[in-house]
């Protein structure tokens, strides 16, 4: 293939080139004529480029993180295309046969594509995310044990941040299965564990104060929806303990910071009734 690639650096149009003197007619009227087609060409996939790009438009009511990434993925796949095109056309005009060099990478394709299946791997699990709707940038998932806010979703990989800000980059071709958290409401069950011998309704009142003060407070009102409530007796340990369950309706990023004040606020509430936890 390397003698090949030689001998076209030197073999471009035997009308062009003397090779008994070794000079190059570059005012030639073929040459000339052949520059003209070439740059009219190069013209032509600019502008089929600029007007095909234009016409990846994401209208307001999809304008969101998944419709934005695969609007960019078709614009780059849209100028791979015509550029390459565009490429062929202007070899063949300066007299490039391209047959042996198209057999040669056929080949050499083969060959490479056994190597880089992972690759190959990648990008089609990545297309599939992508045309199913599956992720979008800014969804909150879990991946085998990686859980965390999507950042960048690749050709390639995606880019998860966990919740101590830490980085995760994963191979599209490692992707088995996502637990998605940002397509539903996320239900956090608090399990609050105490003495079984207490008035049973004085603890539940309290656990239901405490939810009633986190739902007036205006940090976190707008991320609790309706259906929280306190559940009740979940289920008695050793008969000395009982543990009453509440369910917050939340998103799911949101849900430690809603647990960790709603436990204040019930120890608040357990302290001022005397009530004892187990």
């Amino acid at each position: 293939m390397f003698l090949t690639l030689l001998s076209y650096c030197f073999m471009l149009n035997r009308s062009l080139f003397n090779l008994k003197t070794m000079k190059i007619d570059i005012f030639s009227a073929a040459l000339i004529k052949t520059y003209f087609y070439a740059g009219i060409t190069l013209l032509i996939a600019v502008l089929l480029d600029y007007i095909l790009r234009s016409l990846i438009r994401v209208p307001k009511h999809f304008n969101n993180h998944r419709t934005q990434t695969v609007a960019a993925v078709t614009r780059n796949i849209i100028t791979t295309v015509v550029y390459s095109f565009a490429v062929y056309i202007i070899l063949t005009l300066f007299g490039l046969n391209l047959t042996p060099l198209l057999a040669s990478a056929s080949i050499i394709g083969i060959i490479l594509g056994i190597g880089a299946r992972s690759i190959i791997e990648d990008f089609v699990n990545g297309f599939f995310l992508l045309s199913l709707d599956s992720i979008a940038i800014g969804d909150y998932i879990q991946i085998a044990e990686t859980e965390g806010t999507i950042e960048h979703i690749g050709a390639r990989t995606i880019t998860i941040r966990d919740q101590t800000g830490s980085v995760h980059i994963i191979p599209n071709s490692q992707v088995k299965e996502v637990v998605s958290f940002s397509r539903h409401k996320f239900n956090n069950f608090i399990d609050l564990p105490v003495k079984a011998n207490q008035d049973v309704d004085k603890v539940i009142k309290a656990a239901e104060n405490a939810l009633k003060k986190l739902q007036d407070d205006p940090e976190y009102t707008d991320s609790i929806f309706p259906g929280s409530e306190v559940n009740g007796i979940d289920d008695f340990k050793n008969m000395e303990i009982m543990i009453i369950r509440a369910t917050i309706t939340t998103y799911p990023i949101q849900r430690w910071k809603i647990a960790k004040k709603y436990r204040y606020l019930v120890k608040k509430e357990f302290e001022k009734n005397k009530i004892e936890f187990a």
